[in-house]
């Protein structure tokens, strides 16, 4: 399988932490006792190994772990992204282009489980137009029954009108059909798709409506297969605004990791497929 580009290095995960945990770079060289310089080279990823392991720790956060990332970034920069998990032949990623300004090579992920034999499939995410996958779906004579939307954000979400167009019958479940603003006692919702067993997890932090959507029955011997969408990545999580990094954290240790095999498939909105076994191990928001 062709691998994709890992989301963030360390400088952005760092990054990331610090925003989550509404800590300025001032604050973190006070609490780090480093000087606030080294700071600013280590949000660009030029700072010394004594100055990230501090600012590691001041974080609860692991150098080493951000060490193995920027190795692993580095090598998938290259075209090597590293082993990904195998996925069932009846599973198809779509990797779309989403540019903004700050971002113009970003790209998104989105996911069909296709049921040949039937005719139909789910999709998992919808990319900013959905254009690719409604000349998938046209050209394989398949018609989606059900759209699953990891959160609103326009490079998951922002074609689903338009598949909606193509497919008039397709249902869209998202956090605001299958939670209705009370994900903080309701976060499990089953779903029955024309054979797919799916739970649905509602996981807020990166947004309040962040929802994991885990296929527990796919094709034997595969294990269960979560769309994470913005919620977890290869190495790294979402960014959160001050104060929701915790309550991210918190949602994904116990209603993800707890609640799932570690073998479980991880399939994230951005960067390649990776396993909660290989995130609880390595990514260094989980040290």
């Amino acid at each position: 399988m062709m691998s994709i580009q890992i989301e963030d290095d360390a400088a952005r995960v760092l990054r990331k932490a610090m925003l989550g945990r509404g800590i300025a770079s001032r604050k973190l060289a006070e609490i780090a006792g480093i000087p606030f310089e080294k700071v600013r080279l280590l949000r660009k990823n030029r700072a010394d190994a004594e100055t990230k392991k501090r600012a590691a720790e001041a974080l609860g956060m692991s150098a080493e772990r951000l060490d193995a990332l920027d190795t692993a970034y580095a090598d998938s920069r290259r075209g090597n992204a590293g082993f990904e998990p195998a996925f069932p032949e009846n599973l198809f990623r779509f990797v779309m282009p989403c540019p903004i300004r700050a971002l113009p090579e970003m790209v998104a992920c989105a996911y069909i489980a296709a049921d040949f034999s039937r005719g139909n499939a789910v999709v998992f995410d919808c990319g900013k137009t959905a254009e690719k996958l409604i000349q998938f779906l046209r050209e394989r004579t398949l018609v989606p029954t059900a759209l699953c939307i990891t959160h609103a954000h326009f490079d998951h979400a922002g074609g689903a009108d338009k598949l909606q167009r193509a497919f008039p019958k397709m249902q869209i479940f998202s956090a605001e059909t299958l939670f209705h603003g009370n994900a903080g006692t309701h976060f499990f919702e089953e779903i029955s798709l024309n054979g797919l067993r799916v739970r649905a997890v509602a996981v807020p932090g990166h947004t309040p409506d962040s929802t994991v959507f885990v296929w527990e029955n796919p094709p034997k011997p595969f294990p269960p297969i979560a769309f994470t969408g913005d919620a977890l990545f290869r190495g790294s999580v979402g960014g959160c605004l001050p104060g929701d990094l915790k309550i991210a954290l918190q949602n994904l240790q116990t209603r993800v990791f707890d609640a799932f095999p570690p073998e479980t498939l991880v399939l994230p909105g951005h960067g390649p497929a990776t396993t909660l076994a290989n995130e609880l191990s390595q990514n260094p928001f989980f040290a």
